[in-house]
């Protein structure tokens, strides 16, 4: 697999995520156990963090290409909505949940994750119904 030929800027996106991954890997697992396994735990958690935002970045980017290719613009309602309706998942979790158990790791990754599958369930109900409608509009 070949390196790409040029530093794209949300690279750094992603270095972040591995260092806040592996950061707070390491803030949690205190000194006790076996050295080797608590730096395995944290690489893997930073490569899970990377992982986790190069995929949304990858989703943003595909859904952006895709929803412009289909005659929309990026500041029509329709484009904007799988945004609020991922922003209403999280806020709706955290409203849930929030009086039982407080502000926590848990809640919050739990908010981003219902609120990026909100997103995404509501990404491709867009991209379909313009595809669909593009494919009309082609037709006449």
């Amino acid at each position: 697999m070949a390196l790409p030929d040029r530093f794209e800027p949300w690279h750094v996106l992603v270095v972040a995520a591995f260092l806040v991954g592996a950061g707070g890997s390491l803030l949690g697992s205190g000194t006790e156990g076996f050295v080797l396994v608590i730096g395995l735990k944290t690489v893997l958690s930073g490569l899970l963090w990377a992982f986790a935002v190069y995929i949304f970045v990858g989703t943003f980017r595909n859904y952006v290409t895709s929803y412009s290719e289909t005659g929309g613009s990026l500041w029509d309602p329709r484009f904007l909505a799988p945004f609020a309706v991922g922003v209403l998942a999280a806020a709706a979790l955290v409203g849930w949940r929030l009086p039982e158990e407080g502000v926590t790791p848990s809640l919050v990754a739990a908010a981003l994750s219902a609120g990026f599958w909100a997103f995404v369930l509501a990404m491709v109900a867009v991209l379909t119904a313009s595809y669909v409608v593009a494919g009309y509009r082609e037709a006449q």
